[in-house]
């Protein structure tokens, strides 16, 4: 429920951490356990980091969304936080290792002034995306051209169609990465400090003992990727 001191939500459009690794290879040298441990200590991550902010919190995981496809999936996701009475919607997935507090809040802030905040991620796409109400459009949103490396270009241009003022378009936060496969969960790995708590728990999960095919046979085959999988962002904006 919202009250009078609270318009914004953020919203955690996610995989399960059963789910994600279906999609998503983080350590060939693991088995399906190891990774989707990793896939649930990313998810906590994003939990800690969004409740400590305070803000209400909507989480749809992959069985609660609706739609055919990705982009109407999102699209419903957002007009279900804006039915709820919210104003501004703040949404994250659960694969950007060096999201903070801070960014959410600065989302928050600039989503005061501007219709639409973005999150670019160094792949194109985006690891934030923040909206005011007044400027959803879900037909053309849910359009966009989701999963790609234009989904920020385009973003910027749906915040140009949809802003009442050119001077409240939109607002780009700090590039971030996000972890799709194994290179780059190593990448941000590097980019974590000494001591934080989520690389210390990722680094002691890639140094147990890897798969050994030999003496795992009884219990299943090692972990793979289905043929013509397609490695997906949680969310892959």
């Amino acid at each position: 429920m919202t009250t009078a001191n609270v318009d914004t939500a953020i919203l955690l459009f996610a995989h399960a951490a059963g789910q994600e690794v279906k999609t998503k290879l983080f350590s060939s040298r693991h088995g399906a356990p190891t990774n989707e441990e990793i896939a649930q200590v990313l998810l906590d991550h994003t939990l800690r980091v969004v409740n400590s902010t305070k803000l209400p919190l909507i989480t749809l995981f992959t069985q609660q969304q609706q739609g055919n496809t990705f982009g109407e999936r999102l699209a419903n996701a957002f007009q279900e936080a804006f039915a709820a009475g919210y104003q501004r919607v703040i949404c994250v997935g659960s694969d950007c290792p060096t999201l903070a507090a801070s960014d959410l809040y600065a989302a928050q802030e600039a989503l005061r002034h501007n219709s639409l905040v973005i999150g670019p991620a160094t792949d194109g796409g985006a690891y934030l995306i923040g909206i005011q109400k007044e400027s959803f459009q879900q037909e053309t949103f849910c359009q966009l051209n989701w999963q790609t490396a234009k989904v920020l270009g385009e973003l910027q241009a749906y915040a140009r169609q949809h802003s009442e003022a050119p001077e409240k378009q939109f607002f780009l936060l700090a590039q971030k990465s996000d972890v799709d496969d194994e290179q780059g969960l190593i990448r941000e790995l590097e980019r974590l400090l000494e001591g934080d708590i989520l690389k210390k728990l990722l680094q002691a999960l890639l140094a147990s003992e890897a798969f050994k095919p030999a003496q795992d046979q009884a219990i299943g085959a090692p972990f793979e990727l289905p043929i013509g999988s397609v490695l997906l962002r949680a969310p892959p904006f």
